[in-house]
């Protein structure tokens, strides 16, 4: 996927469009990819994809994650 799908793919799922997606988001993506995690397991995930630890993922993290898969 190149940077341009990936963004698309980011702002898909920044449902509220401010250019980060919060936990709540994550989980929609999450449900979309099918990986049926539980709540606890996707905040798990959420704080290691959050790297600088804010609550949020920005588009960085976000690709720097889907890119390590």
């Amino acid at each position: 996927m190149d940077s341009q799908e990936l963004r698309e793919l980011f702002d898909f799922f920044d449902v509220d469009q401010n250019g980060i997606i919060d936990i709540d988001e994550f989980k929609r993506l999450l449900g979309a990819l099918g990986a049926g995690m539980s709540d606890e397991e996707a905040a798990i995930g959420f704080e290691t994809i959050d790297a600088d630890g804010n609550g949020t993922i920005e588009f960085d993290e976000f690709r720097n994650w889907w890119q390590n898969q």
